[in-house]
């Protein structure tokens, strides 16, 4: 997905108008009845969008003056429906179409702990506004992120990482916090979020919807099919993290396959087989090499996580071999040109105000509560193949030691209970599902959207040479299967466009 919008707007400040008629009247509430869940209240309550933001904002975000602002409350804890309530922040994207479809799109962010909010641009008037050409779309601030209420940002861990200060300490501070202020963590854990959509799934009046997610928001969608199934009338999952792959111990897998991608993509194109032959064995020269004497800051570590960001690169010829056979000079210079334009499309968030957390930052709370509760209590279960004993000794060593996106260390801090081990186990479901990866997706490979399609009896997998994570709005091939899809999710897709686009090709210079 394209995030420009955003990280232009990010450089453009001025205070926020509002995108809404706060004077609609609020819709009534209505019974929800959710598969897994009592029947209870929720009420869909309109909003001025200036008050789901903060009071400096990038304009750019909320140009599109048809969006619809709003809070929908439902349970903490889903399991005591009469308890405490919180608030889901909801924008809703009108249609752009004469007639549109009555079944609109419902945006599921990844994460977990990624705010929906982010995205409302790239909806509006970016490279996904090509689904409002046929519904309204729906953007969900999951519970506990973005301008859901509570949100679980941590500012103490912002300036932590900004300052190099103690994380853990922070995280300590953060979760104090949140309990002083009342919040119980553990509510904050994919099947009360899975809840949560199908309750604003009625308090907007919609009979059926469809669920578009990515990363962890397919896993949320995988949940929703599981637990609260009713309205949901087609799945697509992008980028899919399945319910029995772990996210904590199962990363190394990711980069073991980046490498035999590597290989397999060499392999596939005549050039780059006939200047480097043994690719594999290249990259392995290279890590063993970085491992006994790191060029500066590049050490082994640094260089396996560079070749996953350049899967699909050109360039990445010219690192592998520099790497392998170049001088400690050749390797400095060549990883600064590779690593200038990443930095560039990539800015330090810590550079950032925390008032801009809900538009680029993660909710750690929400995040950790997730993980720890859904991933670290199951360390031992595996879905992954295991790829590592066709890899030298030296460089298992490094791949497992490769650092992950969550500190599975913090789970000590957060202390949340482990979840049912349900949460573990593969998720099964007749609705029509369309699972999309891209080759070149080093946070979730392709084979992890294929052991999800495996249980899923009524999905169809298409598979997209040196896409990376995230594909929404890629091409005009992936976005007219998706609407095909969406028009009809019973049928087959047609997937012969994919023959049509480039395959990856890697250059020496």
């Amino acid at each position: 997905m394209n995030y420009n919008y955003l990280m232009i707007s990010l450089a453009l400040l001025a205070l926020m108008t509002g995108c809404s008629d706060s004077s609609t009247p609020s819709k009534p509430a209505e019974s929800v009845q959710s598969d897994n869940a009592a029947s209870v209240e929720v009420n869909y309550e309109r909003v001025d969008c200036a008050k789901l933001t903060d009071k400096v904002i990038v304009t750019e975000i909320f140009k599109d003056k048809t969006l619809e602002c709003g809070l929908v409350t439902v349970p903490a804890d889903w399991s005591v429906p009469a308890g405490d309530t919180i608030k889901i922040a909801v924008y809703r994207l009108p249609s752009t179409a004469k007639n549109p479809a009555a079944d609109p799109v419902v945006y599921l962010e990844g994460g977990p702990g990624g705010s929906g909010v982010a995205t409302v641009a790239e909806f509006a008037h970016g490279d996904a506004s090509y689904l409002r050409e046929r519904s309204d779309v729906i953007i969900i601030d999951q519970r506990g992120t973005g301008f859901s209420q509570p949100a679980l940002f941590c500012p103490e861990v912002f300036e932590a990482e900004k300052n190099q200060g103690d994380i853990a300490t922070a995280h300590t501070a953060c979760r104090d916090r949140f309990i002083t202020a009342g919040v119980r963590i553990a509510d904050y854990n994919s099947h009360n979020n899975a809840l949560d959509v199908g309750a604003v799934r009625k308090a907007l009046g919609y009979k059926e919807w469809n669920l578009y997610g990515l990363s962890y928001g397919t896993r949320l969608a995988t949940t929703v099919m599981r637990d609260a199934s009713k309205g949901v009338r087609s799945v697509v999952l992008d980028s899919v993290f399945p319910a029995q792959v772990n996210g904590l111990s199962e990363t190394p897998y990711t980069y073991y396959w980046a490498v035999e991608q590597i290989a397999e993509n060499c392999a596939k194109d005549n050039s780059c087989a006939t200047q480097a032959g043994d690719v594999k064995g290249l990259i392995e020269d290279g890590i063993e090499r970085l491992a006994a004497n790191p060029v500066g800051e590049f050490g082994a570590r640094e260089y396996v996580g560079l070749l996953g960001d350049k899967i699909s690169e050109p360039e990445l010829l010219s690192l592998v071999g520099t790497v392998a056979r170049g001088t400690d000079q050749d390797i400095e210079r060549l990883q600064a040109e590779i690593t200038a334009g990443s930095e560039e499309e990539n800015p330090d968030l810590t550079q950032l105000p925390p008032f801009f957390y809900p538009l680029a930052g993660d909710a750690e709370g929400m995040g950790y509560s997730v993980i720890c509760a859904e991933e670290f209590p199951f360390l031992d279960i595996k879905a992954s193949p295991d790829l590592s004993g066709g890899f030298r000794q030296a460089s298992q060593t490094v791949i497992d030691s490769v650092t992950l996106p969550f500190d599975p260390n913090l789970c000590q801090v957060w202390n949340v209970p482990p979840a049912d081990a349900k949460e573990a186990q593969a998720i099964s479901s007749d609705i029509p599902t369309l699972v999309l990866a891209g080759t070149a997706d080093i946070a979730t490979p392709p084979e992890w959207a294929r052991i999800a399609a495996r249980t899923l009896p009524h999905s169809q997998y298409a598979e997209f040479a040196g896409l990376t994570h995230g594909l929404l709005g890629n091409n005009a091939c992936l976005n007219n299967m998706t609407l095909a899809f969406l028009d009809a999710p019973g049928k087959p897709v047609d997937q012969s466009c994919i023959a049509t686009l480039p395959t990856v090709k890697y250059e020496l210079n």
